[in-house]
């Protein structure tokens, strides 16, 4: 309660000093520029302060382990770059897969054995953070990030280019994320007020005065708004929109406007509109949560509004945005001035190159894959000289629908809860991601016929309970997905593997995890 009631006395006191200080287009080009030239010298910047001089770093016990001391890493990047020395080490063993940065499972390389706390992530020098923001986690252990003014204003730096870019800069601008105690409501606001243009509205999925929040969360942002109406900025509080009021957020939208949401927000809000025969043309919609897809996109831009992706992780902020010249839906610019991206064995490995991160990240898998290339580009990101393009951004080891993600060890976990309390045996079930003919993703929950159960809809909501009961950001998962109704039960056998071993994850289509 203490540190909470602090948070918020910072928070309020700090806000209006950064709305009187937006960043500028020419502070966000020299920043962004200044940041690509000395990115090398930055990587080994925050090597040295976050890792290297941080005794609990668990890439530091890594990097002793595999005998790469401080000098070595200066003469590799001299050598070999930031992303060839990246290269080399993760060959050599230093990284953290998704379920040891869960800490699901201990880190293990031969002759070494981590067992970092959640904090020995956080980044040393995060001190007056502007807010907190909490991933969901398993065993009910949620990721807690704080993002620090600075670190907001480099992020700010970005947006601004992205909306220059799509001309939009001047447009007015809704959210519809949910309410607290989801963070990417928060994190978007804070990233437009510091750009110097307060979104009007804020649509949320959730029910703002029904949601389960902490004295802190629930105290925020009526400590953010009376922060901002110091330095004369109004801030929207959220309004209720759920799914099944999607005419809330559609009757706002007239002309140029900008509305920023999930993938499959979008793709309601489109096809509602064309049951209304509503023209969205001047629209400009920023998408996440889930992958932009060819269809999705189609059915979105058949209502004359212009949609493009971004992608942004909780523990690493923005990674990169929608091309305006893209090849594909989801042609993503990479900002490599604050991030490294590897690919690796199909897996993306994160790392963080800004000494303002909230999570430090070093060859860090976020359970994401995609596809990375490199072009020339005559789009604003190009000329800048973000070269480095991202597409095809999925999840292996994360379900991701509706925007909301959870690990799969806690769908199973709160399905196999559900299956015991029925009397199924623990081999009875699986489930696997489905698509129907439409935009929309679900999950179906297939369960063996020779489970008796009597009552399959409260089966079903057993199992979002069951998720319900394993954290905060499980919780606010299985309150949008009972909303939308993504779990679909079905009486089939489970399929086996060769090896007579459960298949409990069948995924032909994988969700993102931003």
């Amino acid at each position: 309660m203490r540190r909470q009631l602090w948070q918020l006395l910072q928070l309020g006191y700090a806000l209006p000093k950064q709305l009187r200080h937006p960043v500028t287009t020419d502070a966000a080009h020299a920043l962004i520029r200044a940041q690509l030239t000395n990115r090398a010298a930055r990587f080994l910047a925050v090597s040295r302060q976050l890792i290297y001089d941080n005794p609990v770093s668990p890439y530091r016990g890594l990097l002793h382990w595999a005998g790469c001391e401080w000098p070595d890493l200066c003469q590799s990047v001299t050598t070999h770059g930031v992303e060839g020395s990246l290269q080399r080490l993760r060959d050599a063993g230093v990284y953290v897969a998704l379920e040891e940065f869960k800490r699901l499972v201990p880190i293990c390389r031969a002759g070494l054995t981590l067992e970092p706390a959640e904090s020995d992530f956080d980044s040393p020098w995060t001190t007056g953070a502007a807010v907190e923001g909490v991933t969901s986690g398993s065993r009910s252990r949620p990721s807690r990030v704080m993002y620090s003014w600075p670190f907001i204003a480099e992020e700010s730096a970005h947006e601004l280019v992205l909306y220059a870019q799509h001309g939009v800069s001047d447009a007015p601008v809704a959210l519809w994320y949910p309410a607290p105690p989801g963070v990417a409501g928060v994190h978007n606001l804070l990233m437009d007020l510091k750009r110097g243009r307060a979104p009007v509205k804020w649509f949320s999925q959730v029910d703002p005065a029904r949601s389960a929040m902490s004295f802190g969360t629930r105290a925020a942002l009526p400590a953010m708004r009376w922060g901002a109406r110091l330095a004369g900025v109004t801030v929207p509080a959220p309004e209720f929109a759920d799914l099944d009021h999607v005419d809330r957020v559609l009757d706002w939208m007239h002309g140029r406007c900008v509305l920023r949401t999930f993938a499959s927000s979008a793709v309601r809000l489109a096809e509602r509109a064309r049951e209304r025969n509503r023209d969205l043309t001047g629209a400009v919609i920023f998408t996440g949560g889930e992958p932009l897809t060819d269809r999705r996109r189609a059915v979105i831009e058949s209502t004359g509004a212009r949609v493009h992706p971004r992608y942004v992780a909780t523990e690493a902020g923005l990674i990169g945005a929608g091309c305006v010249s893209r090849s594909e839906a989801d042609d993503m610019h990479v900002y490599t001035d604050r991030i490294a991206l590897l690919r690796s064995h199909d897996d993306l490995l994160l790392t963080t190159l800004s000494e303002h991160t909230g999570k430090v990240l070093f060859n860090t898998n976020l359970g994401d894959t995609g596809e990375l290339s490199t072009r020339e580009c005559p789009c604003a990101f190009g000329q800048l000289g973000l070269t480095t393009h991202l597409s095809q951004v999925r999840s292996q080891s994360r379900l991701t629908v509706e925007g909301m993600s959870v690990m799969g060890s806690d769908l199973d976990a709160a399905l196999a809860d559900a299956v015991r309390r029925v009397g199924g045996p623990p081999d009875s079930f699986q489930y696997r991601r489905a698509s129907p003919p439409h935009q929309l993703d679900g999950i179906v929950i297939a369960v063996s016929a020779r489970v008796e159960i009597a009552d399959e809809g409260a089966f079903v909501n057993a199992v979002y309970d069951g998720l319900r009961a394993r954290g905060p950001g499980q919780r606010l998962a299985a309150d949008l997905w009972q909303q939308a109704r993504v779990l679909r039960l079905v009486r089939e056998e489970p399929q086996m593997t060769a090896g007579a071993k459960l298949l409990t994850q069948h995924s032909p289509e994988r969700s993102t995890i931003v």
